[in-house]
């Protein structure tokens, strides 16, 4: 079923005045100018939650990649959520907006996409296999996304020293006109995000005071690196969302995590597109929009700064071509060999040309950085308190060097063993605290 597209005010969800980081970035005045309305984008997660009231109108397509193996082909069955991760997620970028029930989302008018690849673990976590990541990026590219949301990654500390292993998969999407965007994660101090040479938004998390919450992971050099709403401390400093549990329905919770900021950033890039901006243009304007925070200008911690959608939004009615070429459009015709046994709504776009090849990287799980779950080790969840100095230099800049000489070992023996076949807990989503 094609997503409805209507949208009214905020106003009549009960418990939109509960969420201050639509209100940091100004979600509401952009909705004036465009919502989202005819895109998709897609959550690579734990699922979602097909039944909720908030998100079942909302989903339009959804998929399990579990058990692929970097095959788009060998997805398949239900992308129904098992764990609360991924709709706590799809709810921040694209719930239903003015139904009368729950909250709004950023990108009101977007579709959602469920592609599942993380489930449950002992911890209360979840994780997943890397090479059912990108199996899943790129199903949601062969099936129409036009923006996909990975709330998850890797330990920070086996990225920075090994890299992601998405780096040939965020290739391929971008090269099909697809923005991916990715969390930093939540492990403050030691490791920036590690994600310096995709193409990609990577987000760190703030908090209801513009601050960078206290477990979240520096941007570094990402080339796209921003800030967004993410929450920290108790609740009602959380970010509150759709949500599942077992045994209950149209269930909400309240989250922290640099899980939460990434989808406020890509219903930002959805609603953009929707607006008249190609791909490269809507991430330019996101970036060039953005409030500074921390030092001037572009830094390590915040990247570009922190979303502003109010601001992003503005004049959008009549956007201008992309200053720099979008990547080539993506070519309608199925393609060859891949099963599709989800039926996919005629409102999502067409397939892409062919199957990508499988990408040569390690073969490593994934989990994803989650608000609700505490994180699974080694990424430990940081206290809230104040970040000390975040540059090279002083105590800070000297626990980084002996963490990276300490780490070098175990590290290089770790990536044996993703070499030589795959191992628990690679893929973990990335929030900041237990689940409630």
């Amino acid at each position: 079923m094609a997503a409805t597209t209507s949208v009214h005010a905020a106003g009549d969800d009960p418990r939109a005045p509960e969420q201050w980081g639509l209100q940091t970035i100004g979600a509401p005045a952009a909705w004036a100018r465009a919502t989202g309305a005819g895109r998709t984008i897609a959550v690579v997660d734990t699922g979602i939650d097909l039944a909720h009231e908030d998100l079942s109108d909302r989903v339009v397509a959804h998929v399990s990649c579990i058990g692929a193996d970097d095959d788009p082909s060998q997805c398949g069955g239900s992308g129904q959520d098992d764990h609360g991760h991924g709709s706590h997620v799809a709810g921040i970028a694209a719930a239903a907006t003015g139904n009368g029930v729950g909250v709004a989302g950023t990108a009101p008018g977007a579709a959602l996409m469920a592609v599942k690849v993380l489930q449950p673990d002992a911890t209360g976590g979840a994780t997943g296999d890397l090479g059912d990541v990108r199996a899943g990026i790129r199903w949601a590219v062969g099936h129409g996304a036009d923006v996909i949301n990975l709330s998850l990654g890797e330990n920070v500390a086996f990225r920075n020293l090994l890299g992601s292993g998405l780096e040939g998969v965020v290739a391929e999407a971008w090269a099909q006109g697809v923005i991916v965007v990715i969390a930093a994660g939540n492990l403050p101090l030691l490791f920036p995000a590690g994600y310096g040479g995709l193409d990609a938004l990577v987000v760190t998390a703030t908090t209801r005071q513009d601050t960078q919450a206290g477990y979240a992971t520096d941007v570094g050099e990402a080339k796209w690196g921003m800030a967004a709403p993410g929450g920290d401390g108790a609740d009602p400093d959380t970010i509150l969302s759709t949500y599942w549990r077992p045994n209950s329905t149209n269930a909400y919770a309240f989250e922290a995590g640099t899980s939460m900021a990434a989808p406020h950033v890509s219903g930002a890039a959805a609603l953009l597109l929707s607006a008249g901006w190609g791909p490269q243009g809507a991430i330019d304007r996101i970036l060039a929009t953005t409030v500074d925070l921390g030092a001037p200008g572009r830094d390590a911690a915040f990247g570009y700064g922190r979303l502003d959608l109010r601001a992003a939004a503005a004049g959008s009615g009549n956007a201008p071509a992309p200053a720099t070429p979008p990547p080539a459009a993506r070519s309608e015709t199925p393609p060859s060999g891949t099963s599709t046994p989800i039926p996919v709504p005629p409102s999502v776009r067409g397939a892409q040309a062919s199957a990508m090849a499988s990408s040569s990287a390690p073969q490593a799980p994934a989990s994803i950085p989650a608000g609700d779950p505490a994180p699974p080790a080694p990424e430990p969840v940081a206290t809230a308190a104040p970040i000390p100095g975040r540059d090279d230099a002083g105590p800070a800049g000297g626990l980084r060097v002996a963490a990276f000489l300490a780490l070098t070992l175990g590290v290089t023996g770790a990536w044996w063993v993703r070499r030589r076949g795959r191992v628990g807990g690679g893929v973990e989503y990335a929030d900041a605290g237990p689940r409630r």
